[in-house]
């Protein structure tokens, strides 16, 4: 009998070691589990989102064909790392797959936070970075609406509690609505142990972030953290 984790597959971009470079865990080693395809499209956007024919294995140096297996993403769970970052494009794409795998190294999430009912799916999840997209990121914005509640939706699933760090991420282009914004955090105040707030790599001028951040400070916690592995040019 084959396990749980031999019989889901998912479409993989890449398998790599590395850094974190964002949020509040900033220079910790995990090991990067990056899926292919998303059901945003955002500006700023740095990954391919479309179809990812092979995965490409940074650890070992082999393309393996798509979809790859659950039991072929584990074996590299053993590795010395913090934990294990599902990344993407966008991991809650694929709950299914995620809740098979094995719990061998903490499991971190980095999400666009847009679909809660996969992310009720997780029953095992130690780290949340969820992104609260700000209506100017987005390439298609006629759904904003339904965007802001199902993600206020998705924070009260993934919520920060005893057992699991959950911290809310604002990426910031050049011009942002603070007020909508100020709202936002509002609406999620209670699921997150602080906010962040990251400027897109390469936004010039940082003053409208800096006034921002001395207004959400008096709701929770809120940090101005860039992209540290893009300054160290790492992946």
């Amino acid at each position: 009998m084959c396990s749980k984790a031999e019989s889901v597959q998912a479409e993989v971009r890449e398998i790599f070691e590395s850094i974190q470079g964002e949020g509040i865990l900033i220079g910790i080693r995990q090991l990067f589990v990056r899926f292919a395809r998303c059901n945003l499209s955002c500006v700023y956007c740095d990954t391919p989102t479309g179809v990812a024919e092979n995965c490409i294995n940074h650890v070992t140096g082999e393309t393996v064909r798509n979809p790859v297996s659950g039991e072929y993403v584990a074996s590299f769970f053993n590795a010395k790392v913090h934990s294990i970052c599902f990344t993407g494009g966008e991991p809650l794409l694929y709950a299914d797959f995620i809740a098979e795998l094995p719990e061998i190294r903490p499991f971190y999430l980095e999400t666009n936070m847009s679909l809660p009912e996969e992310a009720k799916k997780l029953r095992h999840v130690d780290f949340v970075a969820g992104d609260f997209k700000v209506r100017e990121a987005l390439l298609v914005e006629e759904s904003y609406e339904e965007l802001f509640e199902n993600t206020v939706k998705c924070f009260r699933v993934l919520k920060n509690k005893r057992n699991r760090l959950t911290f809310c991420k604002f990426v910031l282009p050049e011009k942002f609505d603070s007020g909508e914004v100020i709202n936002s955090a509002e609406s999620i105040k209670d699921y997150v142990c602080c906010f962040v707030l990251q400027p897109v790599f390469g936004v010039g001028r940082l003053d409208a972030v800096i006034k921002l951040q001395k207004e959400l400070v008096d709701i929770r916690d809120t940090r101005i953290i860039p992209q540290v592995h893009k300054y160290l040019g790492v992946l």
